[in-house]
């Protein structure tokens, strides 16, 4: 294949200029393409730069609709940040990796070395290779962990490090991550995108898998359970939902196998921890652990932690239960012990560095702190010991200080410091219009296996525009890329799906549903049916109020608009008011009162509350459902720039209502049918019939003077219209009304419909088969569905004079105090984290 010249309108990187004075690791300084480089920049100059960017177009709109974010759902108007990924891959020859993987591999075993004795003997104390000073004035160190060495005789299982490559060409580490190393998951997410996008480049690079290091980590993971179970149930303990990370936990947690569990979901039972399902307390093997250390415990570890688990440090002495990384792991990973660690290796190890660290000097030692204090405008100051996720606020501080308050910072509390020499990181292309040059940084990844470490064939490159240090670029944003190691020889193909040696028996899997993701799909349900319900009253409130419809719909406006403020959706003073009075100030009010997020009943906060539920129990639902539920979300938006009128109103809970459509449609036929089907179902049931009841009660009592138009209305909001016309056509009687809305079993909407839903669902609960009798949920199931079933439609709808509805609106009142008891009792029994409730249930899968 020929090379298209740099000049060409077809080019792809025809734009692009390197810096000055930083390795690119794209171009010589002559702008000629490095070798490696160079079969990439042939295959991608086939496609042309208009295909390109076509294609390039395409992979956004994925992470956009596929919502890849950096940060979980945070709140009303903090969304979460996209991940900015960029087309060009980073490009390292095989051998080369092989250095840097050699490098790795040294220092995961030398930081799990370090660990063991600074947690066991600390000879490294007495010996005086680390100042005694540095480890007992480190908030990591966990003085409750010394002398308890893992089960597994490791605290490393998982290492990552941030590389970077100096103006020769050089790597060098930045920083080690041995706490809980994030991004991973990132990495993976990156190599899909982009491997997608450019198929044939990748073939004919011949790019090494990511595969492998993820069944290495499952391996270890395996062998970590206490009592070589074979088959251990291993949890993924993430920080829940706010968490930066919470996207990679979840997507790791889908791609590995393992149930994503939060510290709420976890308990401890005679030393042993536990799950909360609803089929019971079921015993955890292992936990592949997210959070920090000291969050894990508050009973041991830090007592202000609210999303750990009390009793886990016992419970891991007791070799009852194992953690990777291992508790106390994170002591190593501050900056103040990378001046260190030439001195440990050779002491540890008996070997010299194989990859340099970037210089640091920690202010606690008297020549450091003095060479410090001099050399400040060379130098960047950080805290001496890291505290991961929590102490951006202080290296924002330390950068902004002015030299004068820096140095009183730092002779204040000097043990607390550390200052690292300025890096300047390789540059690489950035895909824009025209191309720009990004300052380069590498996460690598290593996990344990056997007594050595396997290095992940790629890595997770972060960009940056701004030589800034990597921990403040990241929070002001920066870019990723996917990295290929190009191989010499063809790559195998390695899947996680392949078939192994180890038989798997057949089941039917659902019982160990945690009871946290239970209540999320329940609630789940519930929002999706009430805004559906709001949607359609809105829809049919607002195509009365405009149009030509407006002038004939005097008699359903005033029924509506109370619908409207029963549901919460506008205040209550409109449905006092007169129609003539009240109508001006609706049509202006009405589109600022759907769309306020401040009112926890407006259906943009109904939205809200669905897409956040929707995110929390991403790992539960499928893909084709979390890009309605992302569609639900970006569509259901106020008009940008000018006033939302009702025209726009309109038209947005168009596409609402059919994107709830979509969504309850893939759930219906996508979703199979174990215990988190049937929290979601239950909640649409009994959300859907909370929703007819109100209706029945604001359109029939009192029953209107003109009937039809009332009737009308009332069949097309509960998306009946088109059957009741099929069987009687436009006859409108009050009979045939209640009976299609009411107590018609073949009406999906109708409300007997829903309860034998209900009753079905609950039926198919776990628990204890061998108690006597039905449990409460049960009975109220029953009550309300033989309510319905019993009905005497013509004598209900025999109102002997106007206003007289005694039988209809006596069955309201025993449903609307019934539904809310159902739902108590179904949080009660399985949504409430109590141990009696648990101990109801069989264990036996459902």
């Amino acid at each position: 294949m020929s090379t298209t010249s740099p000049a060409s309108a077809n080019y792809v990187l025809r734009d692009y200029v390197p810096p000055e004075q930083v390795f690119d690791e794209y171009m010589l300084s002559t702008r000629q393409p490095r070798a490696h480089v160079q079969k990439f920049i042939q295959a991608i100059n086939h496609i042309g730069r208009d295909e390109f960017e076509s294609r390039w177009e395409q992979v956004q709109r994925s992470v956009q609709e596929n919502d890849f974010a950096y940060s979980g759902y945070i709140g009303d108007e903090d969304r979460p940040r996209p991940w900015e990924l960029d087309a060009l891959p980073v490009l390292i020859p095989a051998k080369e990796w092989d250095t840097v993987s050699e490098a790795l591999c040294q220092r995961a075993r030398l930081f799990d070395l370090t660990l063991k004795d600074l947690y066991g003997d600390q000879r490294l104390l007495k010996e005086g290779v680390i100042p005694s000073e540095l480890l007992y004035s480190h908030s990591g160190f966990q003085r409750g962990l010394h002398r308890h060495l893992p089960a597994d005789q490791a605290y490393l299982h998982f290492y990552a490090a941030d590389l970077a490559r100096s103006a020769d060409g050089q790597w060098w580490v930045l920083s080690d991550r041995t706490e809980a190393p994030s991004g991973v998951g990132f990495a993976l997410e990156n190599r899909v995108l982009v491997s997608r996008m450019l198929p044939e480049a990748f073939q004919q690079c011949q790019v090494e898998r990511l595969a492998p290091f993820f069944i290495t980590a499952q391996d270890t993971l395996r062998k970590l359970a206490p009592h070589h179970t074979e088959d251990p149930r291993v949890v993924l303990l993430s920080n829940g939902p706010a968490s930066k990370n919470y996207f990679e936990d979840a997507y790791l947690a889908r791609y590995l196998g393992y149930t994503l569990v939060e510290g709420g979901d976890l308990t401890v039972r005679n030393n042993q921890v536990m799950l909360k399902t609803l089929a019971g307390l079921l015993p955890v093997d292992v936990i592949f652990r997210r959070q920090n250390s000291r969050d894990c415990d508050p009973l041991e570890l830090d007592p202000h932690s609210a999303i750990g688990v009390s009793g886990l440090t016992e419970a891991v002495r007791e070799g009852n239960v194992a953690i990777a990384n291992s508790l106390g792991s994170g002591l190593i990973e501050s900056g103040a012990l990378m001046a260190f660690l030439p001195a440990l290796c050779k002491v540890l190890l008996d070997e010299e560095l194989k990859m340099p660290t970037i210089a640091s000097w920690w202010c606690g030692q008297p020549k450091e702190l003095q060479y410090v204090l001099e050399h400040l405008d060379t130098l960047i100051v950080e805290p001496a010991f890291r505290n991961r996720g929590k102490d951006g606020a202080t290296r924002d501080t330390l950068a902004k200080m002015s030299r004068k308050k820096l140095k009183e910072t730092i002779k204040a509390n000097p043990s607390q410091y550390v200052a690292r020499e300025k890096v300047y990181r390789s540059s690489m292309p950035v895909w824009d219009e025209p191309c720009k040059s990004a300052y380069l940084a590498l996460r690598g990844f290593a996990v344990a296996d056997g007594d050595s470490y396997d290095v992940m064939r790629g890595a997770l490159a972060r960009t940056s525009y701004a030589l800034d240090p990597l921990e403040l670029s990241i929070r002001k944003g920066e870019g990723s890329k996917d990295t290929w190691i190009l191989s010499e020889t063809p790559v195998e193909h390695v899947s996680l799906l392949e078939q192994h040696g180890r038989s798997t028996p057949i089941r039917r899997s659902g019982a160990e549903l945690p009871s946290r993701a239970a209540d999320n799909l329940y609630w789940l349900g519930r929002q999706l049916e009430r805004a559906g319900a709001y949607a359609r009253v809105l829809r049919s409130s607002v195509s009365r109020m405009s149009g030509e419809s407006r002038s004939a719909s005097d008699l359903e406006i005033p029924v509506l608009i109370r619908c409207l403020a029963e549901q919460g959706q506008i205040e209550p003073d409109y449905a006092i008011e007169k129609l003539h009075n009240q109508l001006p100030r609706l049509e202006a009010e009405l589109p600022k009162a759907v769309f306020d997020k401040s009112h926890p009943s407006s259906l943009r906060s109904v939205v809200d509350e669905l897409f956040r539920l929707g995110s929390i129990v991403r790992d539960r639902i499928s893909l084709d459902t979390w890009r309605t539920i992302r569609r639900i979300d970006k569509g259901f938006r106020p008009v940008r720039f000018r006033t939302t009128n009702l025209s726009d109103l309109l038209a947005s809970t168009d596409e609402l209502i059919t994107e709830l459509a979509a969504f309850t449609g893939i759930v219906m036929e996508s979703m199979t049918r174990t215990q988190a089907f049937r929290f979601l179902e239950m909640g649409r049931r009994l959300e859907r019939s909370v929703q007819i009841v109100s209706l029945l009660k604001t359109f029939f009592i009192p029953l209107p003077e003109v009937q039809g138009p009332v009737f009308e209305t009332v069949l097309e909001v509960s998306d009946s219209i088109m059957t009741y016309r099929s069987r009687y056509r436009s006859n409108l009687q009050l009979p045939a009304v209640l009976d299609l809305l009411l107590t018609d079993e073949t009406n999906p909407r109708s409300l007997l419909y829903q309860f034998a839903q209900l009753s079905a669902q609950v039926d198919q609960l776990p628990r204890k088969q061998t108690l006597p009798g039905y449990t409460l949920e049960q009975r109220i199931a029953m009550e309300l569905l033989h309510s319905v079933q019993l009905m005497d439609i013509e004598k209900a709808a025999d109102v002997h004079g106007l206003g007289n509805h005694q039988p209809l609106e006596q069955n309201i009142i025993f449903w609307e105090e019934k539904l809310p008891l159902l739902s108590e009792a179904i949080s009660h029994r399985y949504l409430i984290h109590a141990t009696h409730s648990h101990q109801l249930f069989d264990i036996t899968p459902q």
